[in-house]
């Protein structure tokens, strides 16, 4: 049996105030701890990502720093070498100590606001060092293998001092009489560097050596224990206990110059805020759950009367709307929910009603417009050939007046062809009130394109007419006469285009695999984007004084045949149409099940092949 609104509603509430409280309890705690936990997970990625950015930045900043570092050198005189005598008259040169460089990088050290700088000679021998005064005189060969226009990893025990520490360094040559320096210098990776990873503080930070020990951490006071399988390969996150409390972390592993690794990033974030928050959650899901329950079983009866009974009534208006009858609701109106909701649908009934009269006769009169209209362009359209026969006969009697005759028979011929065409336009439009439906037959398009270009051999606009016609190509369903006119306007807006300067006017015939495709083409101007969006609809013109209708009577007799037409700026220059007209075999019903000749939806699109 079939309950009605009110019992349905009844029956949900009462449902829903009984329905077991833990699983909205569960939806919402899961709802707002995984939030919690995604963003928990993305404070980690955004750490780690902020140390990839730094260790970019602070790269970028150490090899600008060497290149001061280079110019001061190769420009201050009194960091030049000595130049002495080998021992035991030996022949070449010898480098003596640099006596203006034994406290030099300390000094430079300061002023480009390096962590780190030594100054090795060209057989990796510090010759000074502003970090590790201690190491003047070591042998560090692998320092030269640094990158010049990167940094790299590199671990350092600088003591006396700060003992073991992760360097970001680089290494610039410099060119000097006589001999070759090499800058290496740095930032040191310390407990600054990684408190800077996490402006707020909720992330933790650890840096591990190669064999899991402790090399810094951003809190060095309270350091995060190294996570459980920090050396698997396949371990790069997880979830561990700190202290008794979870931390979610993430480790990536560092590399040097060579791809060796140096050490581990682990970035950790507590999980003590989630636990806080999943027990207020809970509480208070429970409360409000049990509040909308007591509230939806108290007052949900009440309100099932107030929404059944005006939703009755818009059921019913609804009804007359949609069986036209605008006429009022006989039912009182008043000042309450549903007496303004019957007030206002008895003003949008009148309302309709007489909008509908109103639109009746403005359709009557656009009707009237369209077909006046329509008619006028119909009969314009064969007085063009009939104008250019004249003309050609004009120029033919005063430049090749022995084929004036040949040239007379023919131009009356074509001229009363047209005259019978313009009687059939109006025979047509005064028995059918509309455009004349056509009537297909299997034709000969390139026929049919020969026969109108042969109309338009001698033309005002002095334009060439050039004619590229598929050898063989089958028949198509068109109605001649209907079709000649399509072309005809096609070439007549084309010459119209391209004005008295002149051009070419190109038509073409293709065997496609639908049909057959014909296209106009001139080197005219072409056209906007605007006027190509609406090239198609009726009043659309871009000649003074044109109506607008050309191309649009043209679209509708290509469609009445079952065809397609698009307009397009060709890439050389110059504007495109392109018409696909159906098959002759195609007599019954083509691929889409439409009879032939019938009109094509306006809807259906076509890419040209």
């Amino acid at each position: 049996m079939r309950l009605g609104l009110r019992a349905r509603i009844t029956a949900l509430l009462l449902v829903l105030s009984v329905a077991p409280p833990g699983a909205v309890v569960w939806f919402i705690r899961e709802r707002v701890l995984g939030l919690v936990r995604a963003e928990d997970v993305g404070r980690v990625e955004d750490a780690l990502a902020e140390f990839g950015a730094a260790i970019e930045r602070e790269g970028a900043d150490t090899t600008q720093a060497l290149a001061s570092v280079g110019s001061i050198l190769e420009d201050d005189p009194r960091y030049r070498p000595a130049i002495a005598a080998r021992p035991g008259g030996a022949s070449g040169p010898s480098i003596v100590p640099f006596p203006g460089l034994a406290d030099a990088a300390r000094r430079l050290m300061e002023d480009v606001g390096l962590d780190c700088l030594s100054i090795l000679d060209a057989t990796g021998v510090v010759v000074s060092s502003g970090h590790a005064p201690a190491m003047v005189g070591r042998i560090e060969r692998e320092k030269l293998l640094l990158p010049e226009v990167s940094s790299s990893f590199i671990e350092e025990n600088i003591t006396p001092g700060i003992g073991r520490v992760l360097t970001l360094q680089s290494r610039r040559t410099v060119e000097l009489p006589g001999t070759t320096l090499h800058l290496v210098g740095g930032r040191f990776i310390d407990s600054t560097f990684l408190r800077r990873l996490s402006p707020g503080g909720t992330v933790q930070a650890l840096l591990l050596d190669r064999d899991g020990a402790i090399l810094t951490a951003g809190d060095p006071g309270n350091p995060l224990p190294v996570p459980p399988g920090w050396g698997n390969p396949g371990t790069s996150r997880g979830e561990y206990l700190v202290r008794g409390i979870p931390h979610t972390y993430r480790m990536i592993g560092l590399r040097d110059q060579t791809g060796s690794a140096v050490g581990t990033l682990v970035a950790a974030v507590s999980q003590e805020r989630l636990l806080r928050l999943s027990s207020s959650l809970t509480l208070l899901a429970l409360a409000v759950v049990a509040a909308g329950a007591f509230g939806s079983f108290v007052i949900g009866f009440a309100l099932t009367r107030g929404v059944t009974i005006p939703l009755r009534r818009l059921e019913q208006m609804s009804e007359r709307i949609a069986q036209e009858r605008y006429d009022p609701v006989d039912v009182p109106e008043g000042t309450d929910e549903v007496g303004a909701l019957v007030a206002a649908f008895n003003r949008m009934a009148r309302s309709l009603a007489e909008s509908r009269e109103r639109l009746r006769q403005t359709e009557r009169l656009a009707a009237a417009e369209e077909v006046a209209r329509r008619v006028a362009h119909e009969i314009k359209n064969p007085l063009s050939p009939i104008a250019l026969t004249l003309e050609g006969l004009v120029r033919t009697r005063q430049k090749r007046p022995q084929e004036f005759d040949a040239a007379f028979d023919e131009g009356v011929r074509t001229i009363q062809e047209e005259i019978q065409r313009m009687r059939d336009i109006l025979e047509d439009f005064s028995r059918f009130g509309r455009l004349p439906l056509p009537r297909p037959r299997p034709s000969d398009l390139n026929t049919l394109v020969r026969g109108v270009l042969c109309l338009y051999a001698e033309n005002s606009a002095q334009a060439r007419i050039e004619a590229d016609l598929h050898p063989g190509l089958p028949p198509v369903l068109i109605d001649p006469d209907r079709m000649s006119e399509v072309i005809n306007n096609l070439l007549v807006n084309s010459l119209q285009a391209m004005g008295t300067a002149g051009g070419g006017v190109t038509v073409s015939t293709r065997a496609q695999k639908d049909g057959a495709e014909l296209r106009v083409r001139d080197t005219g101007p072409g056209m906007t984007d605007e006027v190509l969006r609406r090239l198609f609809e009726p009043y659309v013109s871009t000649r003074p004084g044109g109506s607008g209708l050309g191309l649009a009577i043209a679209r509708r007799i290509v469609l009445d045949h079952g065809g397609r037409i698009e307009a397009a700026n060709h890439p050389e220059g110059g504007a495109e149409i392109r018409i696909l007209l159906p098959w002759a075999e195609e007599t019954a019903a083509g691929p889409t099940g439409r009879a032939a000749g019938a009109p094509a939806s306006e809807e259906e699109a076509w890419r040209p092949s």
